[in-house]
């Protein structure tokens, strides 16, 4: 298990183990809130909120309101021409720490993405202990996965 955290430790996340791969997304907004994902499956992620445990995989994570605690910002692929990509992804919703303002994770929120336990979510692994990804491949990536 490895649990991340964003600068004052409000917000928690923890994953079964480190990912997959480190995703440095140089999408048009990834590229500015300098995220480096990985990717997880919602049921394995849970996410800590001052104090209050929740699994990613809860519907409350996936609706256009943030959790207290939490801000977000949508992304519309598909009302975003200049954005390239897939847009089968849907729309995105940036979580980040209401206090600090670390960007914590992504999280789809159409209907099929929020009621499928395992669709992905992005974590930002910037909050991870570097120990925690040691031999964990870096790749760079134009479009969002």
């Amino acid at each position: 298990m490895i649990t991340s955290s964003c600068h004052c430790g409000r917000v928690r996340i923890t994953v079964p183990g480190p990912p997959e791969f480190r995703n440095d997304c140089r999408c048009t907004v990834c590229y500015k809130y300098g995220a480096n994902w990985g990717y997880y499956i919602k049921k394995d992620v849970t996410i800590t909120i001052q104090g209050k445990e929740t699994s990613a995989a809860d519907l409350s994570f996936s609706k256009t309101t943030p959790l207290d605690g939490l801000d977000l910002y949508i992304r519309n692929i598909n009302a975003e021409p200049t954005t390239t990509g897939n847009a089968a992804r849907g729309h995105l919703a940036f979580n980040r720490c209401a206090h600090c303002g670390c960007m914590t994770h992504w999280i789809g929120i159409l209907p099929d993405q929020a009621v499928d336990p395992n669709a992905q979510v992005g974590v930002n692994t910037r909050l991870m202990d570097e120990a925690d990804l040691q031999g964990v491949e870096q790749r760079v990536s134009t479009e969002p996965l």
